[in-house]
Order: structure tokens, then C-alpha cells, then sequence
């Protein structure tokens, strides 16, 4: 007898009668990363029209879902347009790979569908090829990089599109023998990517010490450039970094992006701004980057619909359509990939579109997009689903968005619209800052049990499980409140003073203090098997930022244990900064001695220099020393041993950074 295997996450099961059906397990309360449908069961009629869905979390609706997907929304505009005649299964997940998809197109085969829909790309820079890496978490591969790296910076960048090539081109043979075997027809989804609102800023990898320090410099003047206006500037500062680099940093494609787009050339601005996401390619990254479709992504999708005959939604070509414009943003995304409910809308109609003609010839001529969208109607989605949307940008923006300018300016806007949309976004707001302040794990504070109960509801995807205090997203809910909901702003002000530093040892280099975790390195922030998790905190910038909470009016002593790896010899010194909560430039506080060794330094500081509530505390550390070899050299004869190994220089090292209020000390603080 034929013995069913699971469909994705749901289960064979068979009733008293022996009927098969696949049963769900039940989500948590916060969710998972599977469609909502409860039981899928096998097909018993020719109609209606079985469509599956498969991909990613932009397929999945990620950050709307489970209320408002791509699949509920195709639904709906099949339905319109030929009531009766289909149905919709939607089997996306989040953080899907290729492997993943195929075989769950292949078991999906036991509810005999009809017609298949792949809407996947988004994932494969950073899920296909974690093997490629000089922290990857085998010493056998972390061998096989550096015979790679031996070749040249650009050699394992060169090999992971390879291996994804190969991958997808395996993947989807796969699927394609299997749509043949059956006789039905499979729509492609290429999908498209934020290029005007998400950034990809990485620090440059492989460069000598003094190359860095160049690349840096030239960084942080393009970035001023760009704040006075001076485009111009901004622009050649860019070409002089992408010289530098070899065009293998995205950082200088965003900057050059920037300046053209402030001088008016938005097609020059889009076409590094798709060079900057193929740039930020996983071998050669410090931070965790964000997954976005590169330009292989689509060529590889169009190339495998040519081969097999498989239809194609072009979501680049139709966005650009619908605004007008070559560089999508937050009218369609909510982030560097997910959509927003008009993306969703506009994305769904263009595949019912493809999937209408194969209905029987008495339905009629089928409709095209812009006809589906005209019947249709909006959906119904209510203004709470969209303001918590909203909400988890912000918070996804928080945690995932590393940025030229002020992350404010990318997350503030969300909170504000959030607001504006429902009045129950600010309560939202007030239980997720209680839950992050409270001393306890998110998921074990009362705060997250009421947000369980609130129209605008934060699910997994929106945040909750991260354990930092979030101060981006703090800092911009703060903002937005102040105008219209002064009182809920006082409410967060009340709670953060809750965890305000006092005269016992407060550590601000755990990460729950760090202003922006994922300005480490990825590897630090990951638990790999095969690799020691680091005991102190690692910063690939000339500056890192901690989040300082002050009761106001109270002198502070700053005690850290720190060292310079990379300094020059045989003593540097470490700038302390501190930016209030009022913004503005960082004010310098002091310095600390540093070396090559550990040492233990302390700063005392005037409470008159620290204002009350969540300030910035900074240290900037000293500029790297001169040694001539790279850093690419260095790290292979590491990796070669099958050691672990940075392509990036570490400025600083900071093992602790304890700070306290003390009494006043007359005479012992900085002028």
C-alpha cells in the first residue's frame, strides 16, 4: 500500500474510515513560519483548479501574515474573476532553500495539484552557500576557502554563484521532470527588491592596514558629502572607494547611488543600487546581511522558465510599470524584500492572470493584471493588520538594516504611519518596550501576554524574540509619540528609566547594551558547532555604540577592559563619545589608553555631560597600524590550518565596558 510522507510540516494522518488528510501542528502563540491552513486533503474532482503556491517569506506574506498573503490574495482575484472554478493552497515558508522547495513540490504531489507557482530567490545569497565563508563552521570547508582565497578576493564570490547556479539548476530540473510526469503547467515568480529605501553598508574585506584605513576615511567623506548636499562629492568619493575595493564592497554602490539619485539620474541610481546587493555577497561579509534577489537571482529564474516553458510574473518589469519609477521602495516593501499589501495585491493579480487561461475555453478570455486589480477591489484589510505590518518593519528595519545615514530616518516613518492608522499601535509600542526593559526574557513578560491580546498583535516575525534593548527602535518610538501621544512617550521614558544605570556595575558590552548588534561580526552573533563563541565584543567600524540609560544628574565612572589588535604600537588612544537623547553630534566625554594587550582604563564624567534618559555612548577607536600585508594573505594562512579567520580588521576589542553612578568627585572630571 502507498505509505504518505509529510507535506512540508503537515502529517499523514487517516481517519475511522481510512481517509488520508495532512494535519497542521498547531502554531505557537506568537506563530511560526507556515501557512495557516489547518488540514490539506487529496483532490476529488477535475474542479476546481488546484493552484499550490511555494516559496519564501515574501510568498509566505512574512510580517501580515497570517491575515493578508500572496495566496489569500490570488485566491481572491481567481475567484472574482471565475467564481467557483479554483482553490488556492498555499505551501510558502519562511527561510525556505532550494533543496527545501523542491521537495516539497514533489511531496505536494499526494493532493494532486494543477497548476504549481514558484515564487522563491530571495533566500539563496545567504542560505545556499554558508560553506563559503572564512567563519564557516567546518575546518574542512574553511580549508577549502582558502585555497579559494589563494586565487584572489573575488575567486570564492566567483565559486558561491557557481554552487548556486548549480543548486537552482538541479532544484528546478527537479521540479520540471515532476510538472512533466503530471502534465501541469508551473508559473515563475521573478521577484524584485527595495532599492531605494534598504541599505547594504559592509566594511571592506581584504585590504592591508593602511588600504583600510584609506577605505574608511574615503567612506566617512562620502558619507559627509552626502549629508550637506554635496552630490557631486558624494559621487567621486564613491568611484574612489569602489577603486579601493575592486567593486566588492556594496558600501560604495550605496553612496554612489545616493549622490546620483540626489542629482536627479534615478536609472544610473537603480543600476548600482542592484550592483550593491550583488556585491553583498555572503563569502566576503562582516555583518549579517539582509536576504534580497541579485541580479543572478533573476536571470536564473528566467533562464529555467525559458528552458522548461513555464510562464513568468516579472515583478521588476510590472512595479516599474505601476510607479513609473526604476527604483522600488516602501510603497512596495516593507523592507529589503517583503511586501507591502499593494505589492502583494499587485503580485497576486499578475499571477492569476497567467493562471485564468487554463479554465475551460466556455470561461470566457481571461482578464489581464490591471483588469483582476479594477474587479477585485481592494481587499479588506483592516487598518490594525496594517499598522502592526508597520510595526514589524520598523522592527525588522531595527534589527536587520545597516545604513549610511540615521537608521531614524528608515524606521521613524513606519512608527508614524503605524500611529496614524490605529489607535492601538501605541499600546503595541509601550508592551514592547516593557518587554524590553523588563529583567526577563521577552517571551516570559506579562507585557507580551497582553500584546496577545491586542488588535495589533506582534507575532515571531515582528520582533519579539529578540532579547537587545532595541534602542533604534526605542529611540524612533520615542519620536514618533512625542506630537501625538505625549503621554505614551512619558510611559516609554518612565520604563527605560526602570533599567537606568545605578551605583552597582551595569556591563554595557553584553549585547543586550549594544546599540547595534549586528555591527559585529556575523559569526560572533551565531552559535556554529564548530567554532568557540567569542567572550568579548569585536567591532570591524572605527566606532561602536552602546546604549547608556541615565537617571539624570549623577556623575558616571566608565570602567573598560580593552585593547587595539590591530593599533599601532605600542600604546593608542580610545575617544569615549556620548549623544544624548535630544540627537545632534556626539559630544566627546573623554579617552582611554589603549594597546595591543588588555588593559583596564577608567573615565569618570560630570553628570552635567550626561542627560537623563537613552543616550549613545561611543568608542571610537585609533586607526589601524601599517603593516603592508593584506588582510586576504593573513587570513589564508589561517584558513589553510583549518583555523578560524577575519577578512576584516578588528579595531577594537572590548571585553567589558562597566559604568556606575558614583558621588561627585570635585576636581577629578574632565573640563
Amino acid at each position: 500500500m502507498f505509505e504518505p510522507r509529510p507535506i512540508s510540516i503537515w502529517a499523514p494522518v487517516r481517519d475511522a474510515d481510512g481517509d488520508l488528510a495532512f494535519v497542521r501542528p498547531e502554531p505557537s502563540p506568537l506563530g511560526d513560519h507556515y501557512a495557516d491552513a489547518p488540514t490539506l486533503r487529496p483532490k476529488r474532482s477535475e474542479l476546481p483548479l488546484r493552484v499550490l503556491l511555494f516559496g519564501e517569506s515574501v510568498a509566505a506574506g512574512y510580517l501580515y501574515a497570517p491575515a493578508v498573503t500572496p495566496a489569500k490574495l490570488l485566491a481572491r482575484h481567481l475567484e472574482a474573476a471565475a467564481p467557483g472554478l479554483t482553490e488556492v493552497i498555499d505551501l510558502a515558508r519562511t527561510n525556505e532553500t532550494l533543496a527545501g522547495l523542491a521537495d516539497t513540490v514533489e511531496a505536494s504531489l499526494q493532493i494532486q495539484p494543477d497548476l504549481l507557482v514558484l515564487f522563491a530567490g530571495n533566500n539563496w545569497n545567504l542560505l545556499e552557500t554558508p560553506e563559503l565563508s572564512a567563519a564557516a563552521p567546518s575546518a574542512a570547508a574553511r580549508v577549502q576557502f582558502a585555497g579559494l582565497l589563494a586565487r584572489g578576493l573575488a575567486e570564492p564570490v566567483a565559486e558561491a554563484r557557481r554552487r548556486i547556479a548549480d543548486r537552482a539548476t538541479a532544484a528546478f530540473d527537479r521540479i520540471a521532470r515532476i510538472a512533466r510526469t503530471i502534465g501541469i503547467p508551473v508559473v515563475v515568480v521573478i521577484p524584485e527588491v527595495n532599492l531605494d529605501d534598504w541599505e547594504n553598508l559592509q566594511p571592506v574585506a581584504g585590504l592591508s592596514a593602511a588600504n583600510s584605513m584609506r577605505w574608511h576615511r574615503l567612506l566617512q567623506t562620502g558619507r559627509t558629502a552626502l549629508d550637506s548636499g554635496d552630490a557631486q562629492e558624494a559621487a567621486r568619493t564613491a568611484r574612489a572607494l569602489l577603486r579601493l575595493d575592486g567593486g566588492l564592497c556594496p558600501s560604495g554602490y550605496r553612496l554612489l547611488g545616493r549622490a546620483l539619485q540626489s542629482l536627479g539620474l534615478k536609472e544610473e541610481a537603480a543600476s548600482a543600487f542592484r550592483v550593491e546587493i550583488d556585491a553583498a555577497a555572503y563569502p566576503l561579509l562582516a555583518n549579517l546581511g539582509a536576504p534580497q534577489a541579485t541580479s543572478q537571482t533573476g536571470a536564473i529564474l528566467a533562464a529555467a522558465a525559458d528552458r522548461h516553458r513555464w510562464l513568468r510574473v516579472d515583478l521588476p518589469a510590472l512595479f516599474a510599470e505601476v510607479s513609473g519609477s526604476p527604483l522600488p521602495g516602501r510603497r512596495f516593501f516593507l523592507d529589503y524584500c517583503h511586501l507591502t499589501s499593494e505589492g502583494m495585491q499587485i503580485a497576486s493579480a499578475a499571477i492569476a492572470a497567467e493562471v485564468l487561461p487554463f479554465l475551460s475555453e466556455d470561461s470566457g478570455p481571461a482578464p489581464d493584471w490591471r483588469q483582476l486589480l479594477a474587479r477585485s477591489g481592494a481587499p479588506e484589510i483592516s487598518p490594525e493588520h496594517e499598522a502592526t505590518a508597520r510595526l514589524g518593519a520598523a522592527l525588522h528595519g531595527a534589527h536587520r538594516h545597516l545604513s549610511l545615514g540615521p537608521k531614524g530616518a528608515f524606521l521613524q516613518p513606519f512608527l508614524t504611519e503605524a500611529l496614524a492608522l490605529s489607535p492601538h499601535a501605541a499600546g503595541a509600542l509601550l508592551d514592547l518596550v516593557a518587554a524590553r526593559t523588563a529583567p526577563l526574557p521577552a517571551v516570559a513578560t506579562a507585557a507580551l501576554r497582553r500584546n496577545l491580546e491586542s488588535p495589533c498583535r506582534l507575532g515571531l516575525p515582528h520582533g519579539w524574540r529578540w532579547e537587545g534593548l532595541d534602542a533604534e527602535t526605542i529611540a524612533a518610538a520615542q519620536s514618533a509619540l512625542r506630537d501625538g501621544h505625549p503621554a505614551a512617550a512619558e510611559e516609554i521614558e518612565q520604563l527605560l528609566l526602570t533599567r537606568a544605570i545605578g551605583p552597582e556595575w551595569t556591563d554595557l558590552a553584553r549585547p543586550f547594551w549594544l546599540w547595534e548588534p549586528l555591527e559585529q561580526f556575523f559569526a560572533d552573533l551565531l552559535d556554529f558547532e564548530d567554532l568557540a563563541r567569542r567572550a568579548f565584543l569585536r567591532s570591524p567600524w572605527p566606532s561602536v555604540g552602546f546604549a547608556l540609560i541615565s537617571p539624570g544628574g549623577v556623575d558616571v565612572e566608565i570602567r573598560a577592559v580593552s585593547r587595539c589588535p590591530s593599533g599601532p604600537p605600542p600604546r593608542a588612544v580610545i575617544e569615549v563619545g556620548y549623544c544624548g537623547p535630544a540627537g545632534g553630534p556626539p559630544a566627546r566625554l573623554g579617552a582611554l589608553t589603549a594597546g595591543r594587550s588588555w588593559r583596564r582604563e577608567t573615565l569618570l564624567v560630570p553628570g552635567r555631560r550626561i542627560d537623563r534618559g537613552l543616550g549613545r555612548l561611543f568608542l571610537s577607536f585609533p586607526p589601524l597600524g601599517t603593516g603592508g600585508e593584506s588582510k586576504k594573505d593573513l587570513a589564508s594562512a589561517r584558513l589553510a590550518l583549518g583555523l578560524e579567520a577575519d577578512l576584516h580588521p578588528v579595531f577594537g576589542e572590548v571585553s567589558s565596558l562597566r559604568v556606575r553612578t558614583v558621588p561627585g568627585k570635585e576636581g577629578s572630571f574632565p573640563s
